[in-house]
């Protein structure tokens, strides 16, 4: 069993408390949007720790749309595009936050977003071709998010923190894009 497969199976049981709630998979996956937005604004106006915060709450969002779709057997193929789509949105107005609040910099926020979408753009397409690249690679989402996070909390005793856990973050998502070319090769050729 990968560790997507034991992530899965185990957030059964917050869908199963979370779909009380009446929303939708894609009603949650929507509303991701608005600690996204919450945490850009707490990195634009320096206060990283709300940020941070924020981003947290945009990621239980990210694992709450799962599990109630995997709870109600919800699972449809338009949910997965947007999911991934929002979470790219996501990503790019967190990121976009810190670069305008100056935590880091600009070129470093680019290089580690070029990584990012890279690294889901090559999944996708692995994907579009009726294989499954799920779990390929050194970062999946929350691997990144989780160096960013180390480099917000951080921040107020080392001011390049986010700027070293961003590089950290684009580096490794163009690594996981070679290697998912790597598996796609193989699997497909």
């Amino acid at each position: 069993m990968n560790r997507r497969q034991v992530y899965e199976e185990n957030t059964v049981r917050i869908g199963r408390i979370v779909a009380r709630f009446g929303l939708t998979p894609n009603q949650l996956t929507l509303l991701s949007l608005v600690p996204a937005f919450g945490s850009a604004y707490f990195y634009y106006s320096n206060r990283e720790l709300w940020g941070a915060l924020f981003l947290v709450i945009t990621l239980a969002f990210d694992v709450f749309d799962g599990a109630v779709a995997r709870f109600l057997n919800k699972k449809t193929d338009f949910g997965s595009v947007l999911d991934a789509s929002v979470d790219r949105y996501c990503e790019f107005i967190i990121l976009l936050g810190i670069m305008l609040g100056g935590l880091a910099e600009s070129w470093i926020v680019f290089f580690c977003f070029a990584g990012m979408i890279m690294a889901s753009y090559v999944r996708a397409r692995i994907e579009s071709k009726g294989v499954s690249a799920m779990s390929v690679g050194l970062m999946e989402r929350i691997q990144k998010m989780i160096f960013i996070l180390a480099g917000s909390l951080l921040f107020s005793v080392y001011q390049d923190s986010l700027n070293i856990a961003l590089v950290a973050v684009g580096f490794l998502s163009f690594i996981t894009s070679g290697q998912r070319l790597l598996y796609a090769r193989r699997i497909l050729s």
